[in-house]
């Protein structure tokens, strides 16, 4: 076999594996678009603004701040918000804070979700009570959220295996070349 005919070989061998890494780059980039544009609106729905009224004395004291540190990636895939809304200032009427020492909120528009406090912004201030159509609307950007995950896991895998098949491809034509020169 003369050189010419190896070197054309190696690119017919290492041909068909490029094509479809090159394709491949379109599903990932449109689902990291989509997985930002559904982000996005989970963060604008949850971190919708509360009411701010002047304190009085009327106003429960919660302390330290309004959440506990910390926050755990929700499980895209199966979790319901509406399980996990919290309530914990349905007993008062007014509620204040030590971040908030000259504010107080309407008790009955707060509440606290562990699936949502991922995406809170502004932890100094309390969260706007989220209605059944609001949770209805995370849980599908979430379930959005898990498919594009899963999409860009796959691509990156797939990326990976045909990195890994044309490095072996390179490798026997090496061996190959040193073989027959």
């Amino acid at each position: 076999m003369t050189r010419s005919s190896r070197l054309w070989l190696a690119a017919a061998l290492c041909l068909p594996f490029s094509a479809p890494g090159l394709a491949a780059t379109a599903p990932s980039v449109s689902a990291e678009q989509d997985k930002a544009q559904a982000i996005a609106r989970v963060v604008e729905i949850i971190n919708r603004p509360v009411t701010h009224l002047a304190r009085t004395d009327e106003a429960s004291l919660f302390s330290p701040g309004w959440f506990h540190e910390g926050a755990i990636k929700p499980d895209f895939a199966n979790v319901d918000v509406r399980a996990t809304q919290e309530l914990p200032y349905k007993d008062y009427r007014w509620v204040t804070s030590d971040l908030n020492p000259q504010e107080m909120f309407i008790a009955s528009a707060l509440e606290f979700n562990a699936m949502t406090k991922y995406f809170y912004q502004d932890r100094s201030l309390p969260k706007h009570r989220l209605s059944q159509d609001d949770m209805v609307e995370i849980n599908a950007l979430y379930r959005r959220i898990a498919t594009d995950e899963h999409a860009i896991a796959m691509h990156r895998f797939e990326t990976a295996g045909l990195v890994a098949v044309l490095l072996a491809v390179a490798a026997a034509l090496i061996v190959a070349y040193r073989r027959v020169a």
